[in-house]
């Protein structure tokens, strides 16, 4: 087993629909879901997180976790709401200062997640070790965004890197050299 890698938030931010042209780089929450106001109207959210990779060494990952604090889940079951989200690689720079719902920068590559309430004052674990693997081979660290997978998502708060408990990754290196004699006391077994 390698050494494991805390790395904090470099900066979040969130953005939401009925809010087009609004920044909410510092506040102590960021939120990815929606809020329905009606059955035919809600307002959508967008979180951005970004990470300073710079100090990671430039070979591949056993793995990369994103960790983020759940606060609450608004879920609002009379629009049938759900708990799942998606995590997105970005495309582009941004600035978390000044990025609103109209600026926000294309992404690809989608995670899908579902929430669940138990883990509301807890921290949740995501694998993005692809994600991250990809910006170390390729140098293009634009950070993630994380949305509603659908129209009637829940409205997830997570706690900012503004706040105590602020979104973490974890990474480990794979071991290159891995000793596998240590494996040469047990029997080996054949396929049949």
């Amino acid at each position: 087993m390698g050494s494991i890698l805390k790395i904090n938030s470099l900066s979040t931010t969130y953005v939401d629909s009925g809010h087009s042209n609004n920044n909410f780089y510092e506040c102590k929450n960021i939120y990815a879901g929606s809020f329905h106001k009606t059955s035919c109207s809600s307002v959508m959210f967008k979180s951005l997180i970004q990470f300073d990779l710079y100090n990671l060494e430039s070979r591949p990952l056993e793995y990369a976790y994103l960790c983020l604090y759940v606060k609450d889940i608004n879920s609002d079951t009379s629009y049938y709401s759900n708990n799942t989200l998606s995590v997105y690689k970005n495309l582009s720079h941004y600035d978390p200062k000044v990025v609103t719902w109209n600026t926000t920068p294309e992404t690809d590559n989608v995670i899908h997640l579902n929430i669940a309430s138990s883990e509301i004052g807890n921290y949740m674990k995501i694998n993005i070790t692809s994600f991250v693997n990809s910006w170390i081979k390729n140098d293009d660290n634009y950070g993630i965004t994380i949305e509603s997978g659908n129209f009637y998502s829940s409205l997830v708060k997570f706690a900012s890197s503004c706040s105590e408990k602020p979104p973490l990754l974890f990474v480990e290196y794979k071991n290159p050299k891995f000793d596998y004699s240590i494996y040469d006391d047990y029997k080996t077994h054949s396929l049949r």
